[in-house]
């Protein structure tokens, strides 16, 4: 029994995966959608890039790491976390700067390959804005890392999305991520969630997340528009989208963390 088991039961909540309801996976799916910046779910991978990302076959590969959090009365989705087991059993220093990308790329190869998974990846949580604030991220975050330990495996990587960096989008990565409160806690709220449940900092991942659109996508995910050639920041960004009128595409490479959790114990 997972060790937070009462507690979501005395929040009157539900766990249950893509493989137990399939009908699951297009609810998470809206559910994402609504929340999520235009430019993470309409985007596309840039022309080119070695680890084009393939998010919906997250749900057939692995439904039973896909996993919604419910209200036992309404059925109602709150939340959802989304993982995903590969291969890949190098050592954290070695973890690869691409980070989002290739942990989907890198499953989807082992998957393929028939291999033996040996290490979880987290890849997103999801919250209801209507629940936040209750603690259901780390509820979500504990879930992952039960079903990592559940699975045989003794780590959990995770290429967080720190929640507050795009206020920092000029500040590189490896010093927004070394931030600290006065309490000596990660300075940014999701790391801090992450490092409050054991999870340590390995690296930055700088090639995190490799986002592509037309110029008209750019401007109507900005709401601004981009009469030239070159970087431009807006609100939620992590760092400058550049924009290449001349071929009609901007591409947006965002930084993320990889944090790590040992689950041995």
């Amino acid at each position: 029994m997972m060790p937070q088991f009462d507690e979501i039961q005395r929040r009157g909540l539900a766990v249950r995966t893509v493989a137990e309801d399939g009908a699951l996976a297009p609810r998470i799916g809206a559910l994402s959608d609504s929340i999520w910046p235009r430019f993470v779910v309409e985007a596309h991978t840039p022309r080119n890039h070695p680890y084009p990302a393939d998010w919906p076959g997250i749900f057939a590969r692995w439904p039973q790491y896909q996993f919604g959090l419910l209200d036992q009365d309404t059925d109602e989705l709150v939340g959802a976390a989304h993982a995903l087991s590969f291969a890949w059993d190098g050592a954290d220093a070695d973890l690869p700067d691409f980070g989002w990308d290739w942990a989907m790329w890198q499953g989807k190869q082992d998957y393929l390959a028939g291999a033996t998974p040996h290490t979880m990846c987290a890849l997103s949580i999801t919250v209801d804005p209507r629940y936040r604030g209750q603690g259901l991220s780390t509820l979500l975050v504990s879930i992952m890392r039960d079903a990592t330990a559940r699975a045989g495996f003794t780590r959990l990587l995770a290429p967080v999305r720190p929640t507050l960096k795009h206020r920092y989008p000029i500040t590189p990565m490896a010093v927004y991520a070394n931030w600290r409160n006065q309490r000596g806690e990660p300075l940014d709220p999701w790391m801090r969630v992450h490092a409050r449940l054991g999870a340590t900092i390995a690296k930055p991942c700088d090639k995190s997340m490799n986002l592509a659109g037309s110029v008209a996508d750019w401007e109507s995910w900005a709401e601004i528009p981009f009469p030239t050639s070159g970087a431009y920041i807006f609100p939620g960004l992590f760092a400058p989208v550049v924009i290449d009128r001349e071929s009609d595409e901007g591409v947006y490479v965002e930084p993320n963390v990889w944090m790590v959790h040992d689950v041995s114990a």
